[in-house]
């Protein structure tokens, strides 16, 4: 057998969709398609990924080619996908050589940092992966929205179709400028926000007359109405707003369903200002998940690649481990001076296939930590004190605090569905 990872072409693409039926959706019928244009729209973005045998499709996985804000830095960031193999082929270490094989492509791409929606953390953690971030799921009644009864409304609704798109995007930049925003295509809001996987949402919303007189989009939101046992419920999949005033509009907005729906559900950052807004805080239930799993592709030009504090200097050995993306299993010196690294090799041999040839002998490591807890640090999920005092980091009292000082705690958004 030779397993070979390549680009799954258009002639196997419903083999690729129905490898993924199965693994996914293995109750629902695969319904074979023709041309490109009759698959669903949110199934045609990304790169389409195999491992195969001869002709034989083994193994998928998608790629999206992501621009994600990091620490205030836009980087390319893919996002992996739609990860699976038939229970006839399992076992037999596909997935691993697939993960290993995507790295190596991000790599060849020059970008540094990867996202995924794990189907579940344990699975991807052995590979390096770790949370960088998580979302809330908050439960509402309309009814106890009914403090945008009490503010005087601050624009007006309007139904919004895909032609929005470049508008929808300005506002969701002027709101999100944290750790995982993304620069959004056209393609990316036509296909995968205004289009479903099972039914497409409706969207909506909020315009004001701006200085010159001309209606401008202040907020928006993207939502789907369900039925369910306890009545029917409007879910609210993502909202973007420039200000709160547009929020509260947004709000209001949800509101105005009460005779349609019985629960109002928001899914979005962890936020408990809603607390301060609704008259009694116990009406409204806010669970937290964690989100998308990250994982630094190449850990010198990651580190390389981001913006420091400007008033922090410092040096830092890393002691790295990654059993998967080998280039990464080994020493580094981490210098940082008016905002900008370095980071050199210190050892050689340890990581196999290392080839960037600039190893320098020695091994002056004062922090030792796997890439999974080191992705979380540099997304900003977490702090190097706060990693070490859940034993995933361990380093002295100066190199704690000198990492604290050059990678401090960000907020990072829940990003992409994909």
């Amino acid at each position: 057998m030779t397993l070979q990872y390549r680009a799954v072409p258009d002639e196997d693409r419903d083999e690729f969709r129905r490898l993924l039926t199965y693994a996914f959706r293995p109750t629902e019928t695969h319904e074979t398609v023709e041309d490109e244009e009759d698959v669903p729209a949110p199934a045609q973005p990304g790169a389409r990924r195999g491992i195969y045998d001869g002709d034989e499709l083994l193994c998928t996985g998608r790629h999206y080619w992501f621009t994600l804000d990091v620490r205030g830095t836009p980087l390319e960031v893919p996002g992996l996908s739609a990860v699976s193999t038939p229970p006839w082929n399992r076992r037999r270490g596909l997935v691993r050589r697939l993960l290993s094989e995507s790295l190596e492509e991000y790599r060849e791409r020059e970008a540094w940092f990867s996202l995924l929606w794990p189907f579940e953390h344990p699975f991807y953690a052995k590979f390096g992966w770790a949370t960088v971030t998580e979302y809330a799921e908050v439960s509402v009644a309309p009814d106890d929205l009914d403090f945008v009864d009490r503010v005087d409304p601050d624009g007006r609704f309007v139904e919004l179709d895909a032609d929005r798109w470049a508008d929808c995007e300005r506002v969701y930049r002027a709101a999100n400028d944290q750790t995982l925003a993304c620069y959004r295509t056209e393609e990316w809001w036509r296909k995968r926000v205004f289009k479903g996987w099972r039914k497409d949402p409706y969207v909506a919303g909020v315009e004001r007359e701006s200085a010159d007189g001309e209606s401008e989009l202040v907020g928006y939101v993207v939502y789907t109405v369900d039925d369910g046992d306890d009545g029917r419920t409007l879910k609210v999949h993502e909202r973007g707003a420039v200000d709160h005033a547009a929020r509260v509009e947004l709000f209001r907005f949800c509101r105005y369903h009460d005779s349609q729906v019985s629960t109002v559900e928001l899914y979005d950052r962890p936020d408990t200002r809603l607390f301060d807004l609704v008259t009694d805080p116990r009406d409204v239930s806010i669970e937290l998940h964690p989100g998308p799993m990250g994982r630094l592709v190449d850990v010198r030009r990651a580190l390389e690649a981001l913006d420091y504090p400007d008033e922090v200097d410092g040096r830092v050995g890393l002691a790295v481990t990654d059993e998967l993306a080998t280039w990464n299993d080994a020493s580094y010196e981490l210098t940082v001076e008016d905002g900008t690294a370095t980071c050199e090799r210190l050892d050689s041999g340890v990581a196999t296939g290392a080839d960037d040839g600039d190893d320098t002998e020695g091994n002056d490591a004062d922090v030792a930590v796997d890439v999974g807890p080191l992705s979380q640090l540099a997304f900003g999920y977490r702090t190097a004190s706060d990693l070490r005092t859940v034993g995933r980091l361990s380093a002295d009292d100066d190199a704690v605090a000198t990492l604290d000082a050059l990678f401090p705690e960000t907020t990072t958004l829940p990003p992409e569905g994909f």
